[in-house]
C-alpha cells in the first residue's frame, strides 16, 4: 500500500465500525470568552433547539416523497406522483434528468442517429462491470464526448494500484452491481419534476435519502446530461468524470469516501429526509447598516472562540456555516480539497445540491437540512485521507432529517483591484452574512446559535479578524450566539475576544463600528496601522 492509502477492508471498504457518538464539545480553562453553555442558552439538550420549520409540500416547497412521513419508521417513504406540477422554484425549470434527453451516437459507417439516453444508459449497465477500465468504457458509451475530455487516472489509481484485491472484488463484485440497480429505479424514485433552485427567488426541496442516494449514484456513472447552453455558466457539474479524471492523492481519497458512501447505503439505505433550500433576501429588506440600532452585548450575542476543533465535529446543535464557493461544493469535483470540498465527500448528500443550485448572488444562501455523515477524514487540502467509517448519532426532527443544518456562503475572492475593506465590499459581505444568519423562525427569542470560523480567507485571501468581526455584527443584529473557530490562525482567538470584550463593556452599535470601518478603508488607514488598534482608538 502506498502512503495515504487505506490499511485494508476495514478502513474504507469492508466492515464498519461503531463510532460513538457527537458528545457535548468540552470546554478548556483558557479564556474562550462566553461559556460554551451560553452559545446553547444554557439547554442541556445540544438539540432542543428547532432550526427551521417541519417540512410542508407548498408553492415554495417541494417534497418529492408522500406525506404525512413517519420519521422514525424503518420503511422507506412512498415517491410523491404529480407528473404535472410546475416548477416554482426561480428559473421556472426542472431538473434535467438523463429520462428526458438524446444522445447523438456515431454508427459504424459514420452516420449518425439519435437515440434515447436513457435507453443507451439502461443498455450500458446492464452489462457485467469487473474492473475500472470496463467501467470507463460502459460511461463512454452513452458519452462518448468523453473520449477527448477525460481519461479516468484518478479511478484507475485507486482500483489497480492502491487496492488490495479483496477491496476490488468487495467493489465490482457486491456494491457496483447494487449501485447499478439503484441508479436504474431512477423513473420509479423521482416521480414529480423537480425544480431548479434560481436566482432571486425562496424555495426548497425535500427529499428522502434513498431518493438523494439514486440521483448520486447516476452522478457516479454519469449518467446526467450536460445542461442546457443557457444555464450552462450557472449550474456547476454534476456527473463525477472530472473527478474520475484527477491525478492527485487527495482526489483518489476523495474517491474512497464516496465508494465508501455507496457501500454503506447499498448495504442499508437509509430511511431519512435530506432538504435543499435557496434564500434571498431582497437589497430592500437587508439592514442599513449605518444606521441599523443593534448594540453589542453579550446576552445578545454571545461569543465563544476556539482555537482547535471543527465545525462539524464541535458545532453540534447548532447552524454549521460552509466557507462555500458560489457554485456548491466548489472543486469537489475536481482537485479542490478545502473546507467545503471536504464536508461534501463526507456528507455526500451535499452533492445533490450540485444538480439542484444555481450559483448564488449576493443575499443569496443555500441550505442543507438533514444531510449525514458516513466518513472520518484526516488532514486538508493535498494531504487530506479518508480514515475510516462514521456511524452518524445526531438524531432527527420532526421531519425526519438529522439535525445537521449547513448553510453555504460564498465570500469575496480578493483580485487585484478588490479592496475588502471598501464600502461596497463590506456591504457585500454583511449582506451575505445577513442572508445566511437569519433566524427561519423570525421573531422568537432567543435563536439558536452559529457555528462559524474564518470564513472568505485561505485561498480566497481575506482577512481573518475583519471577516471575524463582520459576522459577529450580524450575529448582534440577528440575535444569535456565535462559535467561532479560529482554525489556528496566530493571535486570533486573543485579538479577537479582547475586541469582543471592548464592543460590550462599551455596547458599541454595530452602526458606529461599520462606519469606522468605511472610515478605516476610505481613508488609506490599513497602510498604516491595525483595524483593531484603530477601531479602539476611534469608538
Amino acid at each position: 500500500m502506498e502512503a495515504g492509502t487505506s490499511d485494508g477492508l476495514y478502513r474504507w471498504f469492508g466492515d464498519f465500525a461503531d463510532d460513538e457518538c457527537h458528545g457535548c464539545p468540552e470546554e478548556s480553562e483558557a479564556n474562550r470568552g462566553c461559556p460554551l453553555e451560553a452559545i446553547y442558552h444554557h439547554r442541556t439538550n445540544l438539540y432542543e433547539m428547532a432550526h427551521f420549520p417541519a417540512i410542508e409540500r407548498t408553492d415554495h416547497h417541494t417534497v418529492l416523497y408522500e406525506l404525512p412521513f413517519q420519521p422514525h419508521s424503518d420503511k422507506p417513504a412512498v415517491p410523491y406522483c404529480n407528473p404535472g406540477r410546475a416548477a416554482a422554484a426561480g428559473t421556472g425549470i426542472t431538473l434535467r434528468l438523463p429520462t428526458m434527453s438524446r444522445c447523438m451516437m456515431r454508427n459504424a459507417d459514420g452516420s449518425h442517429a439519435v437515440e434515447n439516453r436513457w435507453t443507451l444508459v439502461c443498455r450500458a449497465l446492464s452489462k457485467p462491470i469487473a474492473n475500472s477500465r470496463q467501467l470507463e468504457e460502459t460511461i463512454l458509451q452513452y458519452n462518448p464526448d468523453y473520449r477527448s475530455h477525460f481519461q479516468f487516472v484518478a479511478l484507475h489509481r485507486l482500483f489497480e494500484e492502491q487496492c488490495e484485491d479483496a477491496e476490488r472484488a468487495a467493489f465490482f463484485g457486491e456494491t457496483l452491481p447494487r449501485m447499478v440497480v439503484l441508479a436504474l429505479r431512477l423513473t420509479e424514485l423521482i416521480r414529480t419534476p423537480v425544480p431548479l433552485l434560481g436566482h432571486w427567488k425562496n424555495h426548497a426541496v425535500s427529499m428522502t435519502q434513498e431518493q438523494a442516494a439514486c440521483l448520486l449514484a447516476n452522478a457516479f456513472f454519469c449518467t446526467f446530461p450536460l445542461p442546457k447552453a443557457a444555464l450552462a455558466k450557472s449550474f456547476s457539474g454534476s456527473n463525477f468524470a472530472p473527478l474520475f479524471a484527477g491525478n492527485s492523492q487527495s482526489v483518489v481519497e476523495k474517491i474512497k469516501c464516496l465508494c465508501h458512501y455507496f457501500r454503506r447505503v447499498c448495504t442499508r439505505m437509509p430511511t431519512g429526509v435530506v432538504t435543499y433550500e435557496r434564500r434571498f433576501i431582497p437589497l430592500h429588506h437587508v439592514p442599513d447598516w449605518d444606521s441599523v440600532e443593534a448594540c453589542f452585548s453579550r446576552d445578545r450575542a454571545p461569543l465563544h472562540v476556539s482555537p482547535d476543533g471543527t465545525i462539524e465535529d464541535q458545532g453540534v446543535g447548532l447552524l454549521q456555516m460552509v466557507f462555500a464557493n458560489r457554485f456548491l461544493g466548489g472543486g469537489v469535483i475536481g482537485h479542490g480539497c478545502v473546507q467545503e470540498e471536504i464536508r461534501c465527500v463526507i456528507n455526500p448528500e451535499l452533492l445533490v445540491g450540485r444538480l439542484l443550485f444555481e450559483s448564488l448572488r449576493e443575499t443569496e444562501a443555500y441550505f442543507v437540512l438533514g444531510s449525514e455523515q458516513y466518513c472520518k477524514y484526516a488532514n486538508y487540502a493535498s494531504s487530506f485521507t479518508f480514515q475510516a467509517d462514521h456511524r452518524d448519532e445526531t438524531p432527527r426532527d420532526e421531519s425526519g432529517r438529522r439535525r445537521c443544518y449547513i448553510v453555504g456562503l460564498d465570500a469575496i475572492r480578493m483580485q487585484p483591484g478588490i479592496d475588502q475593506y471598501d464600502v461596497l465590499a463590506l456591504r457585500r459581505e454583511l449582506g451575505k452574512a445577513y442572508a445566511g444568519f437569519r433566524d427561519a423562525l423570525e421573531g422568537r427569542m432567543p435563536a439558536p446559535g452559529i457555528a462559524t470560523g474564518n470564513w472568505g480567507c485561505g485561498a480566497f485571501g481575506g482577512h481573518a479578524p475583519l471577516k471575524a468581526l463582520l459576522q459577529l455584527m450580524v450575529a448582534c443584529v440577528v440575535g444569535r450566539p456565535l462559535l467561532y473557530f479560529t482554525c489556528n490562525e496566530p493571535g486570533l482567538q486573543e485579538r479577537l475576544l479582547a475586541m469582543y470584550s471592548f464592543l460590550t463593556e462599551h455596547q458599541v452599535s454595530v452602526a458606529a463600528l461599520f462606519r469606522e470601518l468605511v472610515r478605516y478603508g476610505a481613508k488609506g488607514f490599513k497602510d498604516r496601522i491595525d483595524v483593531y488598534d484603530y477601531l479602539y482608538q476611534h469608538l
